[in-house]
């Protein structure tokens, strides 16, 4: 059988195709998840431990999801 064209159902996730290809996303590569830590955590390294809380609270507040 030839797998040059291959018909999918509307609403079909087509990544699970992608991903027999070989195609791994980035939010689960290790190199895209440091840098966005990296980024995150660029607005921390100055305050001090009060202004960090605050500004995690803030975070928090406007529920925003930090990488760990």
């Amino acid at each position: 059988m030839d797998n040059d064209h291959i018909w999918t159902a509307t609403g079909t996730d087509i990544t699970v195709r992608w991903r027999l290809a070989g195609w791994i996303p980035p939010s689960e590569l290790q190199e895209y998840k440091d840098k966005w830590a990296y980024w995150q955590n660029l607005p921390l390294r100055k305050l001090d431990d009060a202004a960090k809380q605050q500004y995690e609270a803030v975070l928090r507040k406007a529920k925003v999801v930090r990488l760990k």
